[in-house]
């Protein structure tokens, strides 16, 4: 297994504390969602499963837990640098190094009965899904399901006046990062022009108990982010990270007297034709 480090298109780390906010915002998904694999994937014994953009494999190692040991279970991202410890792998989970906006090799094409996709907001770019689309339905057999959760990052929900004077902040720096997230908006359409047939979608927002959960786990995206770009492009010019970094902290201190800043979630479920 090759390693492939931090590429200018991944906007995040990939050390302790971005793996332990992926871990997190699993969490997040599966409170929200009410289920590892939607209820609505028929189980069987020699069913394989793909994650794209896996990460710490932590929906796959949660999944392991369910499922039995006959299904396989495979994870594939652009670096291995968060996978566990092979050591540390179920039996029947297996990771490796994938560009999923590219090709897939032949050797995968057509394998899975299911294809799960996380929180990509803000790795496309061009406002345009449909490469990382086409893949995952390269990897699908005929009949088989993509599952997608991801944040909508177009509609952030801000309350307080903290949070909205760092709205402001956020969204210059995507637009200086050329980052557009109106794709989010239309998503479930987007999967179906690719040959998909919508069975269940959610554009809303999380449950009030989930809330801070999002802001917390946003809030260190975000600073993350800034920590990365803080040099901007060539040209641009992005806030101070001083100031980006004292906004940032201003919004956590006001979550403790009910503000927010966090970003409604969206999930479709959808089945290959």
């Amino acid at each position: 297994m090759g390693s492939r480090q931090q590429t200018p298109e991944y906007l995040l780390g990939r050390g302790l504390i971005e793996s332990i906010r992926l871990d997190a915002q699993h969490t997040l998904f599966r409170l929200h969602n009410g289920y590892c694999l939607h209820p609505r994937v028929p189980v069987k014994d020699d069913m394989k499963i793909a994650e794209i953009g896996t990460g710490t494999a932590i929906w796959l190692f949660d999944l392991a837990r369910q499922l039995p040991p006959t299904v396989q279970l495979d994870g594939f991202d652009i670096s291995d640098q968060q996978f566990p410890h092979q050591s540390l792998w179920p039996s029947n989970v297996h990771l490796d190094i994938l560009d999923s906006l590219t090709e897939a090799p032949g050797r995968l094409v057509g394998q899975y009965d299911v294809v799960h996709i996380r929180l990509w907001t803000s790795v496309i770019r061009g406002n345009d899904p449909g490469p990382l689309i086409r893949h995952a339905s390269s990897l699908l057999k005929p009949g088989g399901y993509i599952q997608w959760d991801d944040a909508n990052l177009e509609k952030h929900t801000v309350k307080g006046k903290a949070a909205e004077r760092f709205e402001k902040i956020v969204q210059h720096c995507w637009q200086v990062m050329d980052i557009d997230h109106r794709w989010l908006l239309d998503l479930p359409h987007r999967v179906e022009e690719h040959g998909f047939t919508l069975l269940d979608s959610y554009e809303g927002e999380f449950a009030p108990d989930l809330i801070q959960l999002c802001t917390n786990t946003y809030l260190v995206i975000l600073f993350g982010m800034l920590e990365v770009v803080k040099a901007g492009p060539e040209g641009k010019i992005l806030p101070s990270i001083s100031e980006c970094s004292e906004s940032l902290q201003a919004v956590y201190t006001e979550t403790r007297y009910g503000g927010s800043f966090h970003w409604p979630p969206v999930t479709v479920f959808a089945q290959k034709k």
